[in-house]
């Protein structure tokens, strides 16, 4: 399914490194995207780089990836973790997290929480 303009546009944000919390997120975020071509955008700040980076949530990183999501992740939260060789060997992409979240503010994404 694609994108159209009349498509809801939502961010989801993990905070959590608990996956009972944010995997839900994770899997709702990717069926979104496939099962009603919503724009998606995923950012995982604070704790939820340890998620990331950890293994639980490797299966849904692989279906955001085959959704079309290209998930993000804070580059100070990494660096403060020491969690740089964990990311490398996922499919995530390391940015400046306060600036990529403006711009869903400043796009009109709803930014839901996990």
């Amino acid at each position: 399914m694609t994108t159209t303009s009349n498509s809801a546009k939502v961010a989801f944000l993990i905070l959590s490194d608990d996956p009972a919390r944010a995997l839900p997120g994770l899997v709702m975020a990717a069926r979104m995207k496939a099962n009603r071509g919503a724009d998606v955008r995923v950012m995982f700040f604070g704790p939820g780089v340890k998620l990331a980076a950890s293994g639980a949530a490797d299966e849904q990183l692989d279906a955001l990836h085959a959704a079309g999501i290209g998930a993000k992740a804070c580059s100070a939260n990494v660096e403060q973790y020491g969690l740089g060789e964990a990311i490398a060997a996922r499919s995530v992409e390391l940015l400046a997290a306060g600036a990529e979240v403006e711009e869903y503010a400043r796009q009109g994404y709803t930014v839901l929480s996990f």
